[in-house]
């Protein structure tokens, strides 16, 4: 009979897709913000991203992606004011995805501006996925491509454990 434990097994912490994303870029943990991955995407396709609050009255909307009229080359990344970190950074990555996969344009259902954080189709969904594992990478503390060996040897923490840490919470 087996034991009742079993070794944890080793999980692959972010999608290879993710990582290239950043990697592609230069942009290499811990300084893959979603400022560093706007000025990134500004460079590579000659555009402007601005950042800005914006309070919704729809309380299921977190972010939102704005053209100004007249600005063909602007992107305006509107996202709801939060003192997470975490949060704040999942609703501008998530947004940034809309950019970095060339996602059309599609009007928010009576709200008049684009892109609502809901996820309403496929675009959405893998949106929200990048935005997730770029969050998670983006608190990692060190490149995990060149430091895969030393991390697993070192016993390092999670992605979560080491945001817990960077932000001065204790588990």
């Amino acid at each position: 009979m087996g034991r009742w434990w079993r070794r944890p097994r080793r999980v692959r912490g972010i999608a290879a897709w993710i990582t290239r994303e950043f990697a592609v870029r230069g942009l290499v943990p811990p300084h893959c913000t979603p400022e560093a991955l706007a000025r990134a995407l500004e460079r590579e396709r000659q555009i402007t991203i601005t950042f800005q609050p914006h309070r919704s009255h729809d309380p299921g909307v977190y972010g939102l992606l704005d053209r100004p009229a007249g600005c063909a080359d602007t992107y305006v990344i509107c996202y709801r004011p939060t003192s997470s970190l975490a949060l704040h950074r999942l609703i501008v990555f998530h947004e940034l995805a809309h950019l970095l996969f060339d996602h059309p344009r599609t009007e928010v259902a009576g709200a008049g501006l684009l892109r609502g954080a809901l996820i309403a189709d496929a675009e959405d969904a893998r949106a929200e996925a990048f935005a997730v594992g770029a969050m998670q990478y983006s608190f990692l503390d060190a490149d995990p491509v060149t430091d895969a060996t030393e991390a697993e040897d070192a016993g390092a923490a999670s992605a979560f454990g080491q945001f817990l840490k960077r932000t001065q919470y204790r588990p």
